[in-house]
């Protein structure tokens, strides 16, 4: 715990997973740069939080959560937080909205963005017997997801229903999704696959390409955004925001083959901000810089808002 006040900050930043000391302390600097205050409550400091925030002991008007996700224990803390801090980076009930990927695939339909074609199914423990859906809208080869589920490493096409009767045991309890699988166009004289993760962060956009066979990611130059018209993808994640109402997210878009932009990965939160610097399929990490950058500035503008 840094600050050992009860002195109203500017920034609680809750985070417990190893691989966020990185990026949480780029956000630190970032806030110093800007005259933010933080309090910092790192694995060792979750324990009471509860307490100390009704309690007053500690006292912040904007908060970043990231650790709640975790569920359980970790998650213990919310209903203090939601009492205690006026204004969340990302609000629970919004970020709990875009966990489900069937909800966003709908939305994203129904303002005019593509997304592939997606089948719903019900869960296993709703309908164990599932008869056989048509799979033709498909075009032959598609991915197998449960409706709310995060990163899911490098995915494998499927062909056959008998490969999702087994996959949908993985998850029980949860929806099946089917995704209609793209294969992306392949861009310059280095053939690269127009496959793209966009990060959000409040009001700014971050480009990368993000191959989807290997999840390395490279920082879209200038002269690469001109010269293939990437600019798109910034346009996308942010009517993206404005449907999801976030603050922080990423989402993933390729060109596919028919030319067409398709939000493949719809609202990705929490991120992933592993330094490419540190592991091989990180984020660059002036993306990450940047990233927290704007997140310190936008904390210094709302925080002004608050008494």
């Amino acid at each position: 715990m840094t600050r050992q006040d009860n002195q109203t900050r500017d920034l609680l930043i809750l985070w417990v997973w190893e691989y966020d000391a990185d990026f949480v302390a780029l956000l630190q600097q970032a806030c110093d740069r800007r005259g933010v205050s933080t309090w910092v409550c790192g694995p060792s400091d979750l324990k009471g939080l509860s307490e100390k925030l009704d309690s007053g002991r500690i006292r912040a008007r904007v908060a970043l959560d990231r650790v709640w996700d975790w569920g359980d224990e970790y998650a213990a803390h919310v209903p203090a937080v939601q009492r205690n801090i006026p204004i969340l980076v990302n609000d629970y009930a919004l970020v709990q909205r875009a966990w489900n990927k069937a909800t966003i695939h709908m939305e994203l339909i129904s303002h005019g963005l593509r997304a592939p074609y997606l089948i719903l199914l019900p869960s296993y423990e709703q309908q164990p017997i599932l008869p056989p859906v048509d799979l033709s809208p498909l075009r032959g080869r598609f991915s197998i997801k449960s409706a709310h589920s995060g990163g899911s490493g490098i995915l494998q096409p499927a062909t056959r229903w008998s490969e999702v009767l087994e996959r949908r045991k993985e998850w029980p309890s949860d929806q099946t999704i089917l995704q209609e699988w793209i294969e992306p166009k392949l861009l310059g004289p280095k053939q690269r696959r127009a496959w793209f993760r966009v990060f959000y962060a409040c009001g700014s956009t971050f480009l990368c390409w993000a191959d989807d066979r290997t999840h390395v990611h490279t920082e879209v130059t200038p002269e690469e955004e001109s010269a293939y018209g990437l600019s798109v993808l910034r346009g996308i994640a942010q009517q993206i925001a404005g449907l999801c109402g976030l603050n922080l997210f990423s989402t993933e878009i390729a060109l596919d083959q028919r030319n067409l932009w398709q939000v493949c990965d719809y609202v990705n939160e929490p991120c992933d901000y592993r330094l490419k610097s540190k592991t091989p399929n990180g984020v660059p990490d002036a993306v990450v810089a940047g990233i927290a950058d704007r997140l310190a500035g936008w904390v210094a503008r709302v925080a002004r808002t608050v008494q």
